[in-house]
Order: C-alpha cells, then structure tokens, then sequence
C-alpha cells in the first residue's frame, strides 16, 4: 500500500510565560457557599435541594473548609456546614477569590501555517525543510503551501494551547526571540490522518485529506516510468475559514443603536460610567472630535479607568497620514494634562477599518459597540449604525481581537495585546446577567462575503443594504447575491447609498443603477441626512452591522480583523431598524 505523507510549514517558539497555578472555584462550590452562608445546613439536605450526588457536595466543602471559609457545627446531633465570617463575605462576591500562586516557565509552540492553529511542540512532528521525506515508488509526499499570515494568530490560542490543567498564562516575557520555520509531517493511511491533534481545526484536516486524495489518485492514473519523482510536490491550498455560529447572547431592542446624535449620547455615557477600562478603535482621528473629547476623558481617567486609543487610517505615500498626526497632537494634549500614564494614544495604524468601543460599565460588567460610527472623527452629523455587545463571552472575544491589532512582528506581542488577551479571556468566563436575548454572532472581514450569500438563500420576503460608498466590488459582494434571491424567490430588494468612489462615478454610477432597477433591486442615494450606516438585513428578524461598506469593498481574507460587524436574529429586529431608517430619509 502507498504511504502518502502531507507536511505543511510551521513556526516555532519558545517563551517564558507568567502562569497562575492553582485551581479555580467552580460555579457550584461558589453556590455552596452561598447556601452556607445563608442557613446551615447537612451535606445530605443540601444534595437533595440541589439534586447533586452526596460525594461532590462534601467534596466542595472539603475545599471550602481548607480554604477556612466553611466550618462545621453540630445541631441537635445533626452535623451541619456553615460559612465563617470571612466565607460569607467571599460568598457575595462576583467570583470567588482563586488561591493561586505565579510561576514563570519556559513553553514552546507551534503555529501552523494553514489556518494558524497552535500546538504544544510534542502534539506534531517537525522537520527542518532539507530533511523532509521525498517521493518513491512506495510513497508519496505532497507539500501544503501557507495560506496564513504571521501576525494573524491569537494570543490568546497560543495561551490555550500550551496551558496545563489547573493553570493559566497571564503574559509573557519578551526575549527577543524569533519564531523559527519548520515543516510538520504526517501520514495519511485509508483516508485516516495519522500525526495530526484531533483538536487540529477542520480548515486543516480538510486540507490534508484533500492533498492525500489528489496525490493517490495521480499515482494511480500516471504511466508507470519506474522511476521515483525527484522532488517533493507542491500542493498550494487556499483554506475557506469555516462557517460561524451563532449564539444566544444579551440582547434588547435598546443594545441598537441608530443615528448620529444617538451615538454621541451613547460615547458619552460609556466615558462617563467606566472605571476600569476604556478602549477606542476608530479607523479616524480628527482634532476637531479629538478636542471635543480630551475632557470627558481625562475625567474618566482621574476616576481610574485606563484609557487605549487606537486608530486603523493606514499611512499614505509620500504623504502624512492625518489620523496620525492627529492622534500625535491628541497625545501630548494629554501629556500637557498630566495624564499619559492614564491615557495611551496608540501611535500607529492598526490598518483596520473596524470601529470598536470596549468598556466596564462602572458596575462589575462589560460592554462593546461595533458598527459605523468613527469615534475619535465624527461629528455625529451623519446616519450611523452600532450594536451594543452586552454577552461576557461575546464582549470578551471583541477584546482579544483588539489584541490581533496591536501586534508586532511574528512571535513578539506587545504588552497591550497581552493585557487584551487576560482581559478577554477573564470576561469571556463572566457569568451572564438577567435579560431577554437573540442569537448573535460575530462578523470577522472573512465572514462578510458569505453573508449577502446566507441572506439570498433565507429571504422569503426582503433583503435591503446601507452603504456609505457604492463602487465596482458592489456587483460580486452583495448584489449578484442579492439578483439571485429576487429572480428565484421575487422578493423585494434595495440598497441605498452615500456617495460613488473610485472609478464607479458619474456615468458609470447612473448605468449601474440602471441596469439594477431593471432587473428588480432598487438603488438609491441618500444625502439627507448623510448615510455613513453599513447594514445588511432580510425579512423581519435579521440584521447585520457592521464596519464593512457592503456596496463598495471587498473583505480581505488575510486580515479577519480589518473589519468587524454583528449579527443579531431577534423577532423583528430588521424590521424596526428599517422602519427607523425609512422615516429618517429625505428622496
């Protein structure tokens, strides 16, 4: 039988990494406090209300006890727990106080370079590119190009990865090092991946099974020559990133945020109730907004609260990039007013278009706004769409993203993005408040391609597109999807628009248009008031917002961070916002 071996590059490094050991109270230890704390009572009675085997409850006071936060106390002859002075106080608290202890250690990883999956070094065999097997009579090798771009991977994976039971990585220490290249083999045998984690994402699996297919089937219907290749084959794969899911999170009619003066009201309220932490992404900087803005945050800051501001304008030829320089003359106004070491001014571009607020809410919780609105350049003049973020899990994954915009060179990560990828990590394990939800997902540059896609084989009755720019890309990204659904299902369609860009301009704009209408998706600009929004619903119950100019950019696939949006499936969520948006215009 013919061996097919698949290898694929991968990086290699090592760092000393900053590592909480101990274990972490669980939910129910917590709720068995709580239970103590209120009534004493026997481990037999507490089983029984909380239909748990008797075993794990003594087991977690057993814990409790060494942790000195329960005791035991005889009543009546009936052995019962109860909480000491210091356990009742700890059983009111958001989380129980872990009981760890910092280590620092040396860790190694792999990254791969097909879809950026990390791996501890003794999960896959690698080799150095000159030591690679090579193809025989009795074997095949295919080699699997990279499709993914240093710099692209979390963090926070590299943490998940490598972390051991009971532990769990908080930073790490730069040593300069760099990521080495190496390549991983394996074997393919009867259609069975042998050599690769079963946790290996399904980009990758796919990828490998795909190259071992092709490989056996050219074996099978080339001339025999009798004769072994010389070299190893090159098999380049372009890896789809697998389709999102979605998730029942927080959300209220009221986490919709929508129009410019709306907005500044909601900038507004977030500065003025953080106390913790304040992030900023806007793809613009202004000195006008800058200006309008350096009060409400230097008093955020003198309440605590640490404040990022970054920027994603990326730098233009031969010419200053404005949002740098603005952002250059923000920082030393805050310099001026004693407050850098409050408040950072990032000082470069992140090269993202995404327009991201992330804050505590002053009360123990978190908060994210994605959506259209440019924070740190807007006027609030125009017709803007966000999304509150309300879900720890959701909230929590929007601020490791932020981590993926501040890194620097492959395997060297910033003290901020460590900072966003503890921080992100720590809220995703947030326990959900009370409140109606929806299912949402989030929208990575990636993901917004197949979505007009999504939206043409769901709509049974509408689809309709805000744009803030109408270009050349509008064709393959959302109306050719969109022209299928009105031909298949005759559902209503329309788009509305800001302004033309690029070439798309004048005749070409009005032909467009033209040519649209005439075959059932109505086109149209909309001046009054000025359309900055970049939505995308279907139906009733179905929006997306987003950074994304749905009628004019095409999302790189390389950069899942260059946009970000949301989707959110709630009963007539689509609707009302169009409602709004009708009543909003002026043909």
């Amino acid at each position: 039988m013919t061996t097919v071996y698949v290898t694929f590059p991968v990086l290699r490094g090592s760092n000393r990494f900053f590592i909480q050991v101990g274990r972490r109270w669980s939910v129910i230890e917590h709720l068995l406090l709580h239970a103590a704390a209120t009534k004493p009572a026997s481990a037999a009675e507490l089983a029984q209300k909380s239909r748990l085997p008797r075993r794990v409850v003594l087991e977690a006071f057993i814990r409790l006890m060494r942790a000195g936060w329960v005791e035991m106390i005889t009543e009546h002859g009936v052995l019962l727990f109860r909480a000491t002075p210091i356990g009742a106080v700890n059983a009111q608290a958001e989380q129980l106080p872990a009981a760890t202890v910092m280590q620092q250690q040396w860790r190694s990883f792999h990254i791969e370079q097909v879809s950026g999956g990390v791996f501890r070094t003794r999960e896959l065999e690698t080799r150095p590119l000159t030591n690679l097997p090579t193809t025989n009579e009795t074997q095949i090798v295919r080699h699997l190009s990279a499709s993914f771009s240093p710099g692209q991977e979390h963090l926070s994976h590299v943490y998940v990865a490598i972390e051991g039971e009971d532990e769990e990585i908080v930073g790490i220490q730069q040593t300069g090092a760099r990521l080495t290249e190496r390549h991983a083999v394996v074997t393919v045998k009867d259609g069975v991946i042998q050599g690769l984690p079963a946790r290996a994402s399904k980009a990758l699996q796919a990828a490998v099974l795909e190259a071992a297919e092709k490989a056996l089937a050219e074996r099978q219907t080339a001339p025999s020559s009798g004769k072994p290749a010389a070299h190893v084959s090159q098999q380049r794969k372009s890896t789809e990133a697998p389709a999102p899911l979605s998730r029942t999170a927080l959300f209220d009619t009221s986490d919709l945020i929508v129009d410019g003066d709306a907005h500044r009201k909601s900038l507004e309220a977030t500065i003025r109730a953080a106390k913790q932490r304040l992030i900023i992404h806007s793809t613009f900087v202004n000195d006008k907004a800058a200006a309008a803005l350096l009060p409400s945050l230097l008093q955020a800051a003198a309440r605590g609260a640490h404040i990022d501001l970054m920027f994603g304008q990326a730098d233009v030829e031969e010419e200053e990039n404005p949002s740098q320089a603005a952002a250059q003359r923000l920082a030393a106004a805050i310099a001026n007013a004693g407050r850098k070491d409050a408040v950072t001014v990032h000082p470069f571009s992140t090269h993202s278009h995404a327009k991201i607020i992330v804050a505590d809410n002053g009360q123990g919780a978190w908060q994210a706004l994605i959506g259209s609105c440019n924070w740190l350049a807007s006027d609030f003049s125009s017709f803007e769409t966000s999304l509150r973020l309300r879900e720890p899990a959701m909230v929590g994954e929007v601020i490791r993203a932020l981590a993926g915009l501040s890194m620097g060179r492959p395997g060297v990560w910033t003290d901020f993005a460590q900072e966003m990828a503890a921080l992100g990590r720590r809220i995703e394990k947030m326990p959900r408040g009370a409140g109606r939800t929806g299912n949402m997902r989030l929208l990575y540059a990636h993901d917004h391609a197949g979505l007009p896609l999504e939206a043409r084989d769901k709509a049974n009755a509408r689809i309709f597109v805000l744009s803030h720019r109408l270009g050349i890309a509008a064709r393959p990204v959302a109306l050719l999807p969109i022209l299928s659904a009105v031909a298949a299902n005759n559902i209503s369609a329309h788009a509305y628009y800001g302004r033309t860009t690029g070439p798309l301009s004048g005749a070409a704009s009005a032909e467009l248009i033209r040519e649209y209408n005439n075959h059932g998706i109505t086109i149209r600009p909309v001046h009054r008031p000025r359309l900055h929004a970049k939505v995308l619903g279907w139906d009733d119950d179905a929006l997306a917002v987003t950074s994304l100019n749905w009628l004019s950019a095409n999302p790189p696939k390389d950069k899942p961070i260059s946009e970000l949006g949301v989707l959110v499936e709630s009963t007539k969520v689509a609707e009302n916002f169009f409602r709004v948006f009708d009543n909003a215009r002026y043909d």
